[in-house]
């Protein structure tokens, strides 16, 4: 090492070269490096959907639900599997253990449902197997409006025509969708008595239609020296085709077209799903982007792209982007540089008064933005991105990087005023402290390195923000050893002089200097002689501080208020796409009214493309999701908008409303749990689950800060049960499969084929007139055309019957569950807790079945485990280091000493800051642990200078702390000061880090000021026996 700092020092050009070289390299990584929210992830979970239109929760579970589940149970690596069957859906969630290779796990699920897809129902669509990845939500939002004249039902047309087409082209978006709007398509309306007449059934009319609207090859003709293609050309070019077409012939042999017995006309899909934005009705379009892909280039492109769409479709449409994650995006990365250039700041003018001169903060000007500059070029090279947490370590980490940087200045300046040249001062001083910043250094980086045996999410997400700490806390060092020698030899040889800091701030600064000096000395030389009064002064602090621990809130992740919540609004099952809206309606009035809303976008009903019950979005027309924003100045906090907004909220045992505080991007990112109580009761019988769902329910609504308390058994649904005669049935050589069909096409309709106009795909749907199936006993007069061609009126094989049962049945592995589900307010969170653990104590289920308790108390048992792991492992690293660098298990201990010590300042920190303990805060006593021992490091290092002169051990006990004192103090305070603005929260994205800063800053303050009393008691009391 010594080579190296004498050839920065005699070479400064080339050194100064390579450095600059470094700077270069960074800043073009600065520009080519991505910008996510959070570092990719990769979920060890997936989801299988398959839709079955119409049929019950009990005939999805048995007919689809229990095979798959059973086909894909043994593939290797599955920790959970479970369920949701729901009217007319299918969804299996598939939870693999953290060390399996997900991409290889999905095959293998496909390859199981091969093997038994042919005994899945006939109609039900294929399984589709899609990897758990919430960050593959739609990005960004864009609510069109029909402007003047323009026909509003043409606006969903007009979109897909013109504005889609024109998105999809931008590189990286994976798919464009749209909600909302009516949908165009071709209706065949069947008068049921004229097809009965001609001896059809919709089955036979269906199979024609398809048969005929289609090119099929047929072979090939040889034509002189050539063979040319033959083609049936029977492709529907107008609707007249589809009306004029022939699907079937009568006795005589006369042919049956379609109009014959049916309407054919171009119309609208009957509305599934209304979409609204600020009490409007418009269309959304949803963008979704490609994985890895960069949000905020890819936005730049849309918002490039809509202005062009406003310039030529500006008289028929409006277009408003209403969410852009993007923003969020920005605005946190945005929010955290901010935070760390004035921590920087901050640090960097409390130097220039500790250290009482201007050449060294000059040298931190080139040491600190080459160090950063050097980080990003290894940003690049390690392929991490500029996210919250990457740019939150370096947030975190500026003030350390002057930590280095202030021990070396402070051995310089001390070897100058021993008369030394400037040269040798520069390379005898930083020599002097080598070994103690290279070991400071090591037991910051090696706490992280416990880290890597995290394969949760929490250990994928924070991985990032200790690789950026690592990496600049190492080019720092770098940059100190070999900067600040060369720049001291030269600048500390030049006068710079500024007569107002002189005067105003230098001066004032040495008389405090002095000040610290004596009044350390007295109290120091005061503890050794009486070192019990510190020993209880310790201890009473450290079991004072422990007694916070119990009132401290724990939660998993910390809330980050981003202004925004969303309300779900379930009706009674059953209820109409209109009277759905109208409650809306209602909601949205009494939002709107408040004057502090930005925007409300409403989703009601679903679009029929998506899969019912799938995760996110709405199951039927008697459901809808309200997302609010608020407005920016309205400076009110949103959860206790809710509550505001939940006051004027009639009451209506029929109506569910429950509200999400869910504005939160980084927390659903991490956990779909977060902040929810889930209570789970496990059994077979729906009546049994369902007694004792309702018997716990109704004890736990009583308890204080539980809300929007749900029950999933408790929804149900009325069902009409069509029952058979089973002789009748077997006698009119029909089947269970055959009739549903029927009936399914009847009574709901079917797309049996589509036909391409004005250069567009449309669906042609087919179906039974409404006026002939709107009713029980129309259905049960109902003749149908059995195989065999004979007619049968369903009222004589069989009867309809109303029954009730559940809207979904929902199940763990191979049993039913009754689920629970509740949101717990943070402040709350620990008694909240406590009291559902002591009531599902207090309930003892009948045989076979099983209560508990899951959720967030689930992610903060797991995540407080693998983080107590951490600190645990991280201790003893530290340890291992320490006693392998000195040789000296007992000096080593003496140095651990100061971990405890962190605990004085912490959990009274959170308390009085009203923050929470959770994974945030953990990872903050984590980092401290590298950070706290720094001090005893570099106090043993002159403990150990200072004994080598035989000078009287209390003297050296004395001195030392009077010399480390300085740079130990700089050390601390522009750490500290660097957090500060984070702590704070004087910057947007700096929440999810502010629990993390004030552990830091309150830990390494205890620590800081109880280690300089500490510590040199504890030198010298082992010392003590072994020298005169």
């Amino acid at each position: 090492m010594e080579a190296v700092i004498r050839f920065c020092v005699n070479r400064p050009v080339t050194t100064a070269m390579i450095w600059s070289a470094l700077c270069v390299f960074g800043l073009i990584s600065l520009q080519k490096l991505k910008i996510n929210l959070l570092p990719e992830l990769e979920y060890p979970k997936a989801s299988i959907l398959t839709s079955y239109q119409n049929a019950s929760p009990e005939e999805i579970e048995n007919l689809i639900t229990k095979p798959l589940t059973d086909a894909v149970g043994t593939v290797p690596g599955i920790e959970k599997i479970s369920s949701e069957s729901s009217e007319g859906s299918s969804i299996i969630t598939v939870q693999f253990s953290n060390r399996t290779k997900i991409d290889y796990a999905i095959i293998e699920i496909r390859e199981r449902i091969d093997l038994v897809r042919d005994i899945l129902p006939q109609d039900a669509t294929r399984p589709i197997v899609t990897r758990f990845d919430p960050s593959k939500a739609s990005f960004q939002e864009i609510v069109f409006f029909p402007k003047g004249d323009f026909d509003p039902k043409e606006l969903r047309s007009f979109i897909e025509e013109n504005v889609k087409i024109h998105i999809e082209r931008i590189e990286g978006l994976a798919s464009v969708q749209l909600s909302g709007g009516h949908k165009k398509e071709i209706r065949i309306k069947i008068d049921s008595e004229k097809m009965n007449a001609y001896g059809l059934s919709p089955l036979d009319v269906k199979r024609a239609i398809i048969a005929t609207n289609i090119n099929v090859p047929a072979g090939s003709l040889p034509v002189g020296n050539k063979d040319l293609l033959i083609r049936t050309v029977g492709e529907f070019d107008s609707i007249d085709d589809l009306k004029t077409s022939i699907v079937g012939a009568n006795q005589q042999g006369i042919s049956i077209p379609l109009s014959s017995f049916s309407d054919v006309e171009e119309g609208y899909r009957e509305r599934t799903g209304i979409a609204r934005y600020n009490g409007k009705d418009c269309v959304i379009v949803y963008l979704f982007k490609e994985p890895g892909k960069n949000s905020v280039e890819i936005s730049e492109e849309v918002n490039k792209h809509l202005k062009q769409i406003n310039e030529k479709f500006g008289k028929e449409i409006t277009a408003n982007i209403v969410y852009d994650e993007s923003k969020f995006i920005k605005d946190s990365v945005s929010g955290v540089s901010g935070s760390l250039i004035s921590g920087a700041l901050l640090a960097f003018l409390v130097l220039i008064f500790l250290l009482k001169n201007v050449k060294s903060p000059i040298i931190l000007l080139i040491v600190i933005p080459a160090s950063l500059l050097t980080t990003f070029l290894f940003f690049y090279l390690f392929e991490i991105s500029l996210n919250m947490m990457s740019l939150g370590g370096l947030a975190l980490g500026i003030g350390m990087l002057f930590d280095t940087s202030n021990v070396i200045f402070s051995a310089i300046e001390r070897n100058m005023t021993k008369g030394q040249t400037i040269e040798k001062a520069s390379v005898n001083g930083t020599l002097e402290v080598a070994g103690s910043v290279v070991s400071a250094t090591l037991t910051t980086v090696i706490v992280f390195l416990p880290i890597i045996f995290l394969k949760s999410v929490i250990g994928i997400v924070f991985s990032e923000m200790a690789l950026a700490i690592t990496i600049s806390l190492i080019t720092s060092l770098i940059s100190s050893i070999t900067i600040i020698p060369m720049f001291s030899s030269i600048l500390y040889d030049k006068k710079i002089d500024i007569p107002f800091l002189n005067r105003a701030v230098f001066e004032y600064s040495e008389k405090l200097n002095d000040h610290l000096l004596r009044s350390y000395e007295k109290k120091l030389n005061q503890y050794l002689n009486n070192p019990r009064s510190l020993i209880i002064i310790i201890a009473v602090l450290l079991v004072f501080s422990l007694q916070f621990l119990w009132v401290v809130p724990k939660e998993f992740i910390p809330k980050v208020d981003t202004g925004e919540f969303s309300i779900a609004l379930t009706l009674e099952n059953g209820t109409k796409l209109e009277s759905t809206a109208e409650w809306v309606n209602k909601l949205e009035n009494t939002i709107l009214e408040t004057q502090k809303v930005e925007s409300i976008i409403s989703r009601i009903g679903y679009e029929e493309e998506q899969i019912a019950g799938k995760k996110g979005g709405n199951s039927g027309t008697n459901t809808a999701k309200i997302r609010v924003l608020l407005k920016e100045d309205s400076k009110i906090d949103t959860s206790e908008y809710i509550e505001e907004i939940r006051k004027k909220i009639p009451s209506n045992e029929n109506i569910q409303i429950t509200f999400e505080n869910s504005g939160d991007i980084i927390s659903s990112l991490v956990s779909s749990d977060s902040n929810k109580l889930i209570l789970e009761i496990q059994g077979e019988d729906l009546k049994i689950l369902n007694e004792l769902g309702k018997n716990i329910k109704n004890k736990i609504e009583k308890i204080r800060g539980l809300k929007d308390i749900k029950e999933s058994i408790s929804d149900t649904t009325t069902e009409f049960s069509l029952n058979f005669d089973s002789i009748k049935y077997s006698n009119s050589n029909l089947n269970n499969e055959y009739l549903s069909a029927y009936l399914r096409l009847a009574n709901h309709g079917s797309v049996v084929t589509r036909i391409k106009l004005n250069g567009k795909n449309t669906d042609v749907r087919m179906s039974f007139r409404k006026q002939d199936v709107n009713s029980v006993d129309k259905i049960l007069n109902m003749k149908i055309r059995t195989p065999t061609g004979g007619l049968v009126q369903i009222s004589q094989i069989g009867k309809i019957e109303e029954k009730t049962s559940p809207s979904s049945i929902l199940r763990s592995g191979n049993v039913r569950i009754n689920q629970i589900t509740a949101d717990i307010e943070p402040s709350g969170i620990n008694d909240s807790i406590a009291n559902v653990e002591e009531i599902v104590r207090n309930t003892t289920p009948p045989e076979g079945y099983k209560i508990q308790l899951t959720g967030e108390k689930e992610n903060i048992e797991e995540s407080f485990s693998d983080l107590t792991f951490t600190f645990i492992l991280a201790t003893l690293l530290i340890f291992m280091l320490l006693a392998s660098q000195f040789e000296s298990l007992k000096y080593s201990l003496i140095m651990i000493c100061t971990i405890p010590l962190i605990f004085i300042g912490l959990f009274p920190a959170l308390f009085l800051f009203g923050k929470s303990l959770n994974v945030s805060s953990f990872m903050g006593l984590v980092l401290l642990l590298g950070v706290v021992v720094d001090n005893a490091v570099l106090y043993y290092e002159y403990v150990n200078i200072l004994s080598q002169n035989n000078t009287p051990l209390k003297t050296v006990i004395v001195e030392s702390g009077k010399i480390v004192l300085k740079p130990i103090l700089m050390n601390n305070s522009t750490t500290i000061l660097g957090l500060l603005p984070i702590m704070l929260e004087l910057q947007k994205g700096t929440e999810f880090q502010s629990p993390m800063a004030v552990v830091v800053i309150f830990g390494l303050c205890a620590s800081f000021f109880f280690s300089l009393y500490l510590i040199p008691f504890l030198f010298y009391f082992l010392l003590k026996n072994r020298r005169p």
